[in-house]
């Protein structure tokens, strides 16, 4: 649970005491708040509407930039390995 509590500490705007209770919301990972929908995420205590899609925003843009790097990696790794055929 630490690990997910400061895994969200890295949207700003998310203490510790809104990371736990985004955790026991079942809201663990940035992935599960980028795909949450507001509705959900509003009715936690300390989030209203501003900071739901503030927070939503930052996750979407921080999972997005994972996925690309990601796949830019997998481009990458598939052109060695074309290479060395």
């Amino acid at each position: 649970m630490e690990s997910q509590i400061k895994e969200l500490q890295q949207l700003k705007g998310i203490g510790k005491v809104l990371s736990r209770r985004l955790v026991e919301a079942s809201y663990d990972t940035i992935a599960k708040v980028a795909s949450a929908q507001e509705k959900g995420l509003e009715r936690i205590a300390g989030m209203n509407p501003q900071k739901v899609r503030a927070i939503v925003s930052q996750a979407r843009k921080m999972t997005g930039e994972a996925e690309k790097n990601q796949h830019t990696w997998l481009e990458d790794n598939s052109e060695i390995k074309s290479h060395q055929e």
